[in-house]
């Protein structure tokens, strides 16, 4: 397909990834990426270790300006969409710039849900974009004694960057372990200790109601029990908003674009792929939202695939590690499912999800030993009557 217009709002993996595919598969057309970012692609799994001291920057970076345009992709940084009117197909800037579009990717993401009671204070840290690390990683350096909240899988990530930079650190989950969504207790507990290790104090069922401040600056969380806990900076990670308010199309109810399997909108020019969609997956024949930077990619490339009339319907199964640890964390599929665990040790822990009998998902703590026949496992929706025989070494060895 020639002389077509294609608009690509957002430049994180599933962006990049949708405009190198549709350079791979057009000839003549434009395709314009827009990014309110300063900088073009990173790889935002690697921003933790850049917080926290162990990476430099520039390792961060997946492509630089001449990436774009070397393959003829017209990047334009800092440019904040802020309206899309779908009848005449102009994308709006804040700028007052317009853009005209046959097709149209939406892969804006989300941003860092803030704590209602933050006031804008200058030591309370978010963690999403570069501008957020850069902060964090000074923030760690001059840090003695801070307060991380939020539970998942973002939150462990800033309870290490500090703890590791010898900063007395106080973790603090709402819910009675970490990431509660995949694990149970027994399955925390090794979470909980390789924390404790490294120096982080884990304070599960701990809600932080308020802050107490000294000027622009927070000094104290206030906990949901009554007491106090002094610090000179504080960590957020509860969670995103989908950045889905300078468009009209289908959402749920959290203000997430609503694709089908093709990750096609109620708009059929308009595409949405990323961390904060919800689509129809054939594999789990239901609706869901997944956010790892694989799963974002990959969406990415199908949705370039199908604004050029492909109708490949997005059945990738997403995965996503944690590497703080000398354990290995993985979790793969869906864990909406029934849940069965076993711990095989003290370091050793899976957990499978099923879907009637048809497995959906897996934790993996320590033993990830088949996770590549898990994947097919859950792509080939195979049913199993015995379930509990998958939970044996045996099975996967």
């Amino acid at each position: 397909m020639t002389d077509q217009s294609y608009v690509i709002i957002g430049d994180g993996d599933a962006g990049a990834t949708a405009a190198k595919q549709l350079t791979s598969m057009t000839e003549s057309s434009e395709i314009k990426v827009l990014t309110d970012e300063a900088e073009p692609l990173y790889n935002r799994i690697m921003l933790k270790n850049y917080m926290k001291g162990t990476l430099p920057k520039k390792f961060t970076r997946v492509h630089d300006e001449d990436w774009y345009s070397d393959r003829d992709i017209d990047l334009h940084l800092e440019t904040r969409v802020i309206d899309i009117d779908l009848d005449e197909k102009v994308v709006k800037t804040e700028s007052e710039e317009e853009f005209r579009y046959d097709k149209l990717l939406v892969a804006s993401g989300g941003s860092p849900r803030k704590l209602p009671f933050d006031d804008g204070y200058e030591n309370v840290n978010y963690m999403w974009t570069m501008k957020n690390a850069e902060h964090i990683s000074n923030s760690v350096e001059e840090c003695e004694k801070a307060v991380v909240i939020g539970g998942g899988l973002l939150g462990i990530d800033l309870a290490v960057a500090y703890a590791e930079n010898d900063c007395e650190t106080h973790y603090l989950i709402r819910g009675s372990n970490w990431w509660n969504r995949g694990l149970d207790q027994k399955g925390a507990e090794i979470i909980h200790r390789k924390l404790e290790e490294k120096g982080v104090n884990v304070m599960t069922q701990t809600e932080c109601t308020d802050f107490e401040t000294e000027g622009e600056e927070v000094s104290a969380a206030v906990l949901d029990s009554g007491d106090e806990i002094g610090c000179d900076a504080v960590a957020v990670a509860i969670g995103q908003t989908p950045n889905s308010e300078f468009m009209d199309v289908e959402k749920n109810d959290h203000n997430m674009i609503k694709t089908d399997r093709f990750l096609q909108t109620s708009d059929e020019d308009v595409y949405a792929a990323g961390n904060m969609v919800e689509y129809y997956s054939p594999v789990f024949e239901r609706r869901t939202v997944n956010g790892s930077w694989d799963h974002s990619g990959e969406m990415g490339k199908y949705a370039a695939k199908n604004m050029l009339g492909e109708n490949d319907a997005f059945d990738y199964v997403n995965t996503y590690g944690v590497g703080h640890f000398d354990v290995q964390f993985l979790s793969i599929g869906d864990f909406t499912g029934e849940p069965l665990q076993k711990k095989y040790g003290e370091d050793e822990y899976r957990r499978l999800f099923f879907d009637g009998d048809r497995l959906v998902g897996a934790v993996m703590i320590g033993y990830t030993k088949g996770q590549e026949k898990i994947k097919d496992l859950i792509q080939e929706k195979k049913q199993f009557e015995d379930k509990e025989k998958l939970l044996e070494k045996s099975f996967w060895e």
